[in-house]
């Protein structure tokens, strides 16, 4: 390794048999019993883990970097540095029934049947990291360990100084750790028109990334004719069956408030969606309504704000039907 830890570097640190920790979110993977290996790989037996203060693992001689949990489609980086032996950085599968083909998804350490790919000539010496880069197309859970061999064979040929015998093993070391990878969570506000003739119908999504113990979606549907609209709030429908006091005819469903009411000497109608929102929700407000009027723009703009009135994300214009 191009930095040799100290004894210094390491006191202090929590032991951690579980995944590594280097995202903000965190979520503690299943590791089975930890111990060492010192001669040919033995399934389930790994070496413990110390977790760092910089959020990297050092494992045996290993100094381990890495993400807990990625993206979908984000790229990123595994590196393991050693100063001593080699290493090499392994991905775990297993075969599905018809004994050919790989799965890499929704594994753990303790998986039965879980094969790793690599072999000795991805080793890298204690002169240079050992590195994994990659992403995953789906979500679930991956796995992966370094293996760290005691032998430096010809390691010392290649800038370092002699490190013969400095590992404090013969033959492999293994560590084993999982990459969580999830669906992005974004925040966003969009709209769709269903139908566009005297019948209507329109679709409001709103994601967000982040928690809201209150949010406002409010908007109009033009040339409005007949009774109240008929709102679903993530498929529930709505009951009107109080009017507030301003005006709004009133319900409730799945803890949001729904108002609508129509505008004074107007052929609209304004509808409005209040309550709060966990992070990475989604709230589908779908609206059914009759109308005179056989085309053209269907609804008014549509908005989302938070408590203090600021918008969330950009506002949905005017809705059309393709």
């Amino acid at each position: 390794m191009k930095t040799t830890l100290t004894r210094t570097l390491i006191a202090g640190v929590l032991t951690a048999t579980f995944v590594i920790i280097s995202c903000q979110k965190s979520k503690i993977s299943d590791f089975p019993a930890s111990k060492s290996v010192s001669t040919e790989e033995v399934t389930g037996a790994y070496t413990p883990g110390t977790l760092l203060e910089n959020g990297s693992v050092l494992s045996g001689g290993v100094t381990l970097t890495a993400p807990q949990e990625v993206n979908v489609n984000e790229t990123f980086d595994i590196t393991a540095a050693i100063d001593c032996g080699k290493v090499a950085i392994e991905r775990g599968y297993i075969f599905a029934s018809d004994g050919v083909t790989k799965i890499y998804k929704d594994l753990s350490c303790s998986t039965v049947g879980l094969k790793w790919e690599g072999s000795d000539d991805n080793f890298e010496c204690y002169t240079v990291d050992a590195s994994w880069n990659g992403s995953f197309a789906e979500p679930g859970s991956y796995v992966f360990r370094t293996k760290h061999n005691g032998s430096d064979g010809n390691c010392d040929g290649k800038g370092g100084q002699d490190r013969t015998g400095a590992c404090t093993f013969n033959g492999n070391e293994f560590y084993c750790f999982v990459i969580e990878a999830v669906d992005a969570c974004e925040t966003s506000f969009t709209g769709e028109a269903i139908y566009c003739g005297t019948s209507r119908e329109a679709v409001f999504t709103f994601k967000s990334k982040d928690a809201y113990d209150y949010i406002k979606i409010q908007g109009g549907l033009t040339d409005f004719t007949g009774a109240d609209a008929t709102v679903y709030i993530n498929g529930t429908v709505v009951d009107f069956n109080t009017i507030s006091a301003d005006g709004w005819a009133q319900g409730t469903a799945n803890e949001y408030t729904v108002g609508q009411r129509t505008p004074g000497g107007s052929s609209n109608r304004n509808i409005r969606v209040e309550g709060g929102l966990a992070e990475c929700d989604e709230l589908v407000i779908r609206i059914v309504w009759p109308s005179s009027n056989a085309g053209g723009v269907i609804t008014g703009s549509w908005s989302v704000k938070d408590s203090n009135g600021v918008e969330i994300a950009p506002a949905v214009a005017g809705l059309t039907c393709n």
